[in-house]
């Protein structure tokens, strides 16, 4: 899911730059995957460099904690600050929908398929 969601990200922000965006994935679908994305990296990093265990998971308060962290940046602070920021509750929900559904992404990972 980590790969999918960088390349579209990567994709939304080239089409973005070539001046064509894609009106509602270049709104609410970027920040949809920005969990996601925020929190493979995460798991990644944890993984390889601190518990060096390539079967960690990241636990549901972790992915949370992303959501309301960025959601509380980006949708709270930086609108005050930068004209460039909106605030919008539905960026906030796509943030806490991303997080979940990458939670239960990486749980189907872990619970092994009953026979």
């Amino acid at each position: 899911m980590g790969v999918a969601c960088a390349l579209l990200w990567l994709l939304v922000h080239v089409l973005r730059w070539y001046g064509q965006p894609l009106p509602y994935v270049n709104g609410h679908l970027t920040d949809f995957i920005a969990v996601p994305l925020m929190a493979q990296i995460c798991q990644v990093v944890v993984q390889r460099w601190i518990a060096k265990d390539s079967s960690y998971q990241l636990p549901l308060v972790y992915i949370l904690f992303i959501a309301v962290y960025v959601s509380v940046v980006f949708e709270w602070i930086m609108p005050r600050y930068s004209p460039r920021y909106v605030g919008d509750w539905l960026d906030v929900a796509a943030y806490f929908s991303g997080g979940l559904c990458y939670y239960l992404t990486q749980l189907k990972k872990v619970v092994p398929a009953s026979r």
